[in-house]
C-alpha cells in the first residue's frame, strides 16, 4: 500500500515536472478581431484561439489579456484546460471609448501544475492594432455662422452658389424654388417639373485640418479643441462624400507609425475608398505638427489649380495666421474657415467665409 502511494506520488511529481517544463511547447496563441476600424462605443468582437499541438494536456492555463487605456476593460482574465491536439476558442466583446490607434500587445500566460505548488509564466507580444474613429456627428450640430450672411452650412452652397449644369427634369415636390420650374416640360407632361442639377467635374474642394493649437506648438496643447476640430473634419468629409463632390484631404501632422512624413496631403478626387482612408487617418493622427500652419498654407496655395474651394478647420486663428490667410483669399477662389475659438476672425478679409464651433457640444 505504501509502495503504491509512493509510486503514485512519484508519477504525479514527474507529470508536474513535465507539464511545467514542456507545457508551453507547441502551444499556439492568436487573437483576432472582426474588423480593424471601429466607431467609439462600437462593440469589438475579440476571439482568442489556443492550439495545443502535442500529446501532453495542459491541466491549468491562466490567461490575462491586457488592453490599453481608451478601452472599457483594463484586462480580460480566464482559465483553461486544454487536451492534447485540442483547439480552444474564447470570444468576448470590448469597446473603445476614445479616438486613437491602439496596440493590443500584451498577453500574460500562467501555467500551473496539478498540485498547485508551482507556476510558470510567459508573456506574448502580439503587435496587433485597432483604430477607433473620431465621434460621428451631423455638421449642422457642430458649427454656426460667424459674422457673415452665409448661415447655410450646405456643402453644395460652399462649393457653388448656383448649379452649373442641368442634367434633366423631375417632378416638382414643392420644396424647390419657383425659378427652377421647367415650364416646357411641365406643359408636355401636364404636371409641374423642375430642373435637376448636377455639379461639373471642375468643382472640387480641399479640406485641410490644422493641428496647431498653441504657439509654440509643443506648449499648452489644447487637446479638446483639436479633438473637436477632428470631429468637425470628419463631418465635412462625410458631407462631401454624400453629395458626390470631388474632395481632397490634408493635415499638418504625422501618422503614429510614420514620423518621417512631412504631413499628409491628398488631391481632390472621388473614389469609394477615399472616405474610409481619410477617416482612418483622422482616427490615428496625433498632436505633433509636421509644420506650422503658415508654412503649410503656402504649400496648399501652390496647389490652387487642383481645387475650387479650400475648407480649413483649425482650433484657433492666431495673429500670425491673419496675413497669410488674407493673401490666400486673393489667390484661391473660395475659402471656408472653421475654428473652435473665434479669436481674430474680425481681422480676416470679408470674402473668407467663417464659422465657429458650437460651444455646447462635447467630443
Amino acid at each position: 500500500m505504501i509502495w503504491t502511494l509512493f509510486i503514485i506520488l512519484l508519477l504525479t511529481l514527474l507529470l508536474n515536472y513535465i507539464i511545467l517544463k514542456y507545457g508551453f511547447n507547441n502551444l499556439e496563441y492568436k487573437m483576432i478581431t472582426d474588423k480593424k476600424t471601429y466607431e467609439i462605443e462600437e462593440k469589438i468582437k475579440i476571439t482568442s484561439i489556443f492550439k495545443n499541438k502535442k500529446f501532453l494536456s495542459i491541466s491549468f492555463l491562466s490567461v490575462k489579456e491586457i488592453f490599453p487605456e481608451g478601452f472599457n476593460l483594463k484586462s480580460n482574465k480566464y482559465n483553461l484546460l486544454i487536451l492534447p491536439f485540442q483547439k480552444v476558442e474564447r470570444t468576448y466583446l470590448v469597446k473603445g471609448t476614445s479616438r486613437g490607434k491602439y496596440k493590443l500587445n500584451e498577453v500574460n500566460l500562467e501555467l500551473g501544475d496539478f498540485l498547485g505548488f508551482k507556476n510558470k509564466y510567459k508573456t506574448i507580444n502580439m503587435e496587433k492594432y485597432i483604430t477607433i474613429l473620431p465621434k460621428k456627428e451631423k455638421l449642422k450640430n457642430l458649427i454656426s455662422s460667424h459674422g457673415s450672411l452665409y448661415g447655410d452650412i450646405s456643402i453644395k452652397r460652399w462649393i457653388l452658389e448656383d448649379p452649373l449644369m442641368t442634367i434633366g427634369v423631375r417632378e416638382y415636390t414643392g420644396n424647390e424654388p419657383v425659378k427652377y420650374i421647367h415650364w416646357p416640360s411641365s406643359i408636355k407632361y401636364n404636371d409641374l417639373m423642375v430642373k435637376q442639377f448636377d455639379f461639373t467635374t471642375d468643382n472640387s474642394a480641399e479640406v485641410f485640418l490644422n493641428i496647431e493649437s498653441s504657439k509654440p506648438y509643443w506648449k499648452n496643447i489644447d487637446k479638446k479643441a483639436i479633438e473637436k476640430s477632428i470631429i468637425i473634419t470628419r463631418s465635412i468629409l462625410e458631407e462631401f462624400e454624400k453629395e458626390k463632390i470631388p474632395y481632397g484631404f490634408g493635415v499638418n501632422t504625422y501618422l503614429s507609425d510614420n514620423k518621417n512624413s512631412k504631413g499628409i496631403f491628398y488631391y481632390p478626387s472621388f473614389s469609394k475608398n477615399n472616405l474610409n482612408k481619410y477617416l482612418k487617418i483622422l482616427g490615428e493622427i496625433n498632436y505633433i505638427i509636421s509644420s506650422s500652419f503658415e508654412k503649410t498654407l503656402l504649400d496648399i496655395i501652390r496647389l490652387k489649380n487642383t481645387y475650387n474651394t479650400l475648407v480649413i478647420v483649425t482650433p484657433k486663428v492666431f495673429d500670425s495666421y491673419i496675413k497669410p490667410l488674407n493673401s490666400a483669399s486673393r489667390i484661391i477662389g473660395r475659402i471656408i474657415l472653421i475654428t473652435i475659438h473665434n479669436d481674430n476672425l474680425n481681422k480676416l478679409d470679408k470674402n473668407i467665409v467663417t464659422y465657429k464651433g458650437v460651444e455646447e457640444w462635447e467630443y
